[in-house]
């Protein structure tokens, strides 16, 4: 499971570098599609933590580390 929570991370980063890198061109080179790059470059980091947050509670994973807890 740590294998394919690296990957994901990995692959969001790419994304959210990839929208970052199309926006600045579509910006430079006055694009008509700057708008819609630019709201992609804010929805898609939103559903694509929905998307890792949902998962984790559909596998009953807890957010906290509970052996860090002291009795």
């Amino acid at each position: 499971m740590e294998k394919i929570r690296r990957i994901t991370a990995l692959l969001t980063v790419a994304v959210i570098i990839g929208l970052i890198i199309g926006t600045i061109v579509c910006a430079v080179t006055g694009s008509e599609y700057f708008f819609g790059m630019l709201f992609l470059m804010f929805v898609v980091p939103v559903v694509l933590w929905v998307f890792m947050w949902f998962a984790r509670l559909l596998s009953g994973e807890s957010s906290t580390d509970e052996t860090d807890v002291d009795e």
